[in-house]
């Protein structure tokens, strides 16, 4: 190989380089980008983290979070995945952000190499997959998984490409080992959202079969991506595995009442709709609940505008400004030089920025519409359009309920807004193709490539105008929270707050910062269109028309990518790894030497609080994918501080507001404790009578509830509660007691159930016995008279399953393309040593 011909490589890794750690200098610095998801994953996955450490050995249970739950979406599974190994080469052996963006841009620039493109196109495009504002806001919010995910669907696009290229082998090689990278990454929803529109590129390929007679090659290739696909999933079943028997229990199944609770919490059914959910066989999510995060029209709008709905909650505005102005009006002092504005007006609970994908975006993918080849447009634009419609969620009612209740899997998500996150990808990716095919059509049919410029080129500056010129005589300036946002300012004017002169400087200021951006992104528009016309005129080449894109692509993001990740957000690693710090109440309660409790902090969103996880093991926490049991529990009995139940979770601490306005602890004697002995059993024959009775049984602690289900179990059995039982031993996989009765009794264990037979097995004394349900979400045992150790220990057999298949899978792809590789090179070698030199020639006769 002639270094001429890996020259353009080894300049694309240096330029990699160069952009990620310019992008992300203050990481050499030793500081990191915090986000709230950080944060709740710091609290969630500290207890687990620890003992895994400290016992070399990983736990899958963690007992910090909503009284004890999995750990699979919490702590992500890496055991037996052998890719896992390779992820250090994709992120040229530089950790953080850094790592990850470079990553990006490798896995985009490969895609675009194997696929044919110029290097110095596939330059540009590389670049603008990795640094889409929208990557580094999610990366900012602590959103690393998605990030990860949509980094590796490059592959996956080269392989599904390759294969329909009649290179059948490698093609389902890069497939393969691109889905197995995603599913690595450890993100369901983003990977679903683009597998969805892959389909259409099939039905493409189809298509051009039946057209051309080719149907053997088009079930060649099918075929090895279906079995390319089978090894993808086996690489990953040490997470698909135990995720999915864990999704079945939690919100995102099916409901275990019979009669669903009425709430807004989750469960399937409907609050204000005249439709009810269904539920499908597997159960899934309810559609208000799901639907919370969709977009409106203006939020969709911010993809090509960014303040076409105000931004984020919190923008920087100056003191010329109409809103500054408004404040000065109603008697505020404006200290500095710009002030914080509430700009944001779109539909969303919150935001802290718009999904951007990119003027110079919009301007490629306009422009590949018009130029990709026939089957990538089907596929990238109609998927686009499918994404964006999905992203407006409840905002688009009967499509998005159509495909939420029959569309597979699709009720297991929310936040559909977070499915824009894949598009700035896929429309990037067509704009790429379609400058690539453009410039083959060049130089054979100039004609057509003058249409295909022109008609692009119109329809993105009429689209453009629209924009800047008649939307905003169009749309509503206000927001559904401005008055409250005006009550706030209210307390900081003297006299009577004037709202209307509030309000009206409020939408003066969005109406102008609208107006700026529209006008931003038309300009960048053009300024792409116009080094595409250069190049049709010859006036550039190639080369110097890549780097331009290359250099708006950039200079496009980084403009907006600077508004909301600014210098302030990057602090110190070292003082982010110790922010969760713990208060007077946590140092009090530290103290106590008898570890074996639960806390129940009021001071917070009690349910959406990871903080006191990191000291304690809560009763409440922070997951989407909480169980449907502790669900019920948290709705029906928890939120209503029902005192027995919090009694039975072995609450012995309570942190409430203290008098001087700090955290304050305080003792809850009641608290039933680790285990306990009860002298008598309601036996129950519905869910909905198992659930009921725990606000109805006078004492929880002397009476177990039993479900009909487990009647076997306690068949004969008449406590009286006369013995011991304490606990001897604590790790999230494995707990200790020891028992002590002169007749056969019924322990509860203050521990919540998931079950039956998904990991918890029970041994007395060293021999397996039956663990069954009590009081709804709480273990039961039945133990024989004497003196017993019991010992409970969390062994899923889902997990060992799917860690033993994907090391076996994860190998076949990782020996598959060394395999490939080797076989390449030698071809090559070959080709080259049998290749008779010019010399040797022999010469015509003059």
């Amino acid at each position: 190989m002639q270094f001429k011909t890996v020259l353009p490589h080894l300049i694309a890794i240096v330029v990699f380089y160069l952009v990620s750690c310019i992008t992300f200098a203050p990481e050499f610095s030793g500081k990191t980008l915090v986000g709230g998801d950080k944060k709740a994953y710091q609290g969630a996955s500290k207890e687990s983290s620890d003992y895994s450490r400290e016992l070399e050995e990983r736990q899958n249970w963690t007992g910090t979070t909503f009284s004890g739950m999995p750990n699979y979406q919490i702590l992500k599974i890496t055991e037996g995945n052998q890719l896992i190994k390779l992820t250090s080469i994709f992120r040229g052996f530089m950790t953080g952000a850094t790592g990850v963006f470079f990553a990006g841009m490798l896995c985009a620039y490969l895609m675009f190499i194997i696929v044919g493109v110029n290097p110095w196109l596939s330059i540009a495009g590389a670049i603008g997959v990795s640094l889409a504002t929208n990557n580094l806001v999610l990366w900012h919010a602590g959103h690393a998984t998605k990030v990860y995910t949509i980094f590796y669907f490059p592959l996956i696009t080269a392989g599904l490409m390759i294969a329909y290229n009649r290179r059948y082998l490698l093609g389902a090689l890069l497939f393969a080992f691109g889905m197995g990278m995603a599913i690595l990454a450890n993100h369901p929803q983003m990977l679903y959202y683009f597998g969805i529109t892959v389909p259409l590129y099939g039905l493409a390929q189809l298509v051009k079969a039946v057209r051309t007679k080719t149907y053997v090659h088009f079930l060649k290739a099918s075929g090895a991506l279906v079995v390319a696909l089978l090894i993808a999933i086996g690489s990953g079943a040490n997470i698909l595995l135990p995720t999915q028997e864990y999704t079945a229990q939690t919100m995102r199944g099916q409901s275990v009442l019979e009669t669903p609770l009425n709430n807004t919490a989750g469960l399937l059914q409907d609050t204000g709709e005249d439709k009810p959910a269904k539920s499908g066989k597997g159960g899934g999510l309810a559609w208000n609940y799901a639907m919370q995060w969709s977009n409106g029209f203006k939020d969709m709008l911010g993809t090509y505008a960014p303040m076409a709905a105000g931004g984020g909650a919190r923008e920087t505005v100056t003191k010329d400004d109409e809103f500054a102005k408004a404040l000065r009006k109603l008697g505020l002092r404006l200290p500095g030089k710009e002030i914080s504005a509430p700009l944001y007006h779109g539909v969303l609970p919150f935001t802290e920025g718009p999904s951007y994908l990119g003027a110079v975006v919009w301007a490629l993918f306009l422009f590949g519409i018009f130029s990709a080849r026939r089957s990538l447009t089907v596929w990238l634009a109609g998927g686009t359009l499918l994404i964006l419609l999905m992203s407006a969620g409840s905002n688009l009612y009967g499509f998005n309920r159509f495909l939420f209740e029959n569309l597979p899997l699709l009720n297991k998500f929310r936040t559909p807004n977070s499915a824009l996150s894949v598009s700035a990808y896929m429309m990037l990716t067509l704009g790429i193709f379609g400058v690539h095919n453009w410039l083959k059509t060049l130089d054979v049919d100039r004609e057509k490539a003058r249409r295909q410029l022109l008609y692009s080129g119109v329809t993105a500056a009429a689209l453009g105008l629209f924009v800047a010129l008649v939307l905003p005589n169009l749309l509503d300036w206000s927001g559904p929270n401005d008055l409250q946002y005006a009550q706030r300012y209210a307390e900081y004017v003297q006299g009577q707050m004037n709202n209307d002169v509030f309000l009206d400087g409020l939408e003066a200021s969005r109406r102008s910062a609208y107006s700026g951006d529209a006008w931003r992104s038309f300009l960048f528009v053009g300024l792409t269109f116009g080094a595409l016309f250069l190049v049709f005129a010859g006036r550039i080449s190639q080369l110097i028309a890549a780097t331009i894109l290359g250099g708006l692509l950039v200079t496009d993001y980084a403009g907006v990518n600077s508004r909301y990740i600014t210098d302030a957000d990057w602090v110190r690693l070292k003082s982010t790894l110790n922010r969760i710090r713990a208060n007077a109440a946590d140092e009090q309660i530290l103290q106590d030497p008898d570890i074996h409790y639960r806390v129940l902090n009021t001071t917070t969103n009690t349910f959406n609080d990871s903080e006191t996880s990191y000291f304690h093991r809560s009763i409440g926490g922070y997951s989407a994918v909480k169980l449907r049991r502790y669900q019920d529990l948290i709705d029906g009995y928890l939120l209503k501080s029902d005192q027995d139940v919090i009694n039975m979770l072995n609450t012995k601490y309570f942190i409430v507001q203290g008098q001087n306005g700090e955290p304050e602890a305080r003792v809850n004697p009641g608290a039933y404790g680790p285990a306990w002995l009860v002298n008598d059993i309601e036996r129950v024959s519905t869910n909905d009578a198992e659930f009921a009775a725990l606000g109805t049984v006078p004492d929880l602690k002397s009476t177990a509830i039993v479900h009909d289900e487990y009647a076997d179990a306690v068949a004969g059995l008449n406590p009286t509660g006369e013995g011991q039982i304490t606990i001897t031993q604590y790790q999230p996989d494995e707990l200790v007691y020891t028992f002590n009765s002169s007749s056969e009794q019924l322990v509860v264990f203050s521990e919540v159930w998931y079950g039956p037979d998904l990991g918890w097995n029970v041994y007395i004394d060293g021999e397996p016995a039956e663990l069954f349900r009590v009081n709804y979400i709480l273990r039961g045992l039945r133990v024989p008279a004497g003196q017993h150790e019991i010992r409970m220990a969390f062994e899923p057999t889902a997990y060992s399953l799917g860690v033993t298949l994907s090391w076996i899978c994860s190998l076949l792809i990782i020996f598959g393309l060394v395999g490939y590789a080797a076989y390449a090179y030698l071809q090559r070698r070959d080709v080259e040593n049998t290749a008779v030199p010019v010399e040797d020639m022999p010469r015509k006769k003059k």
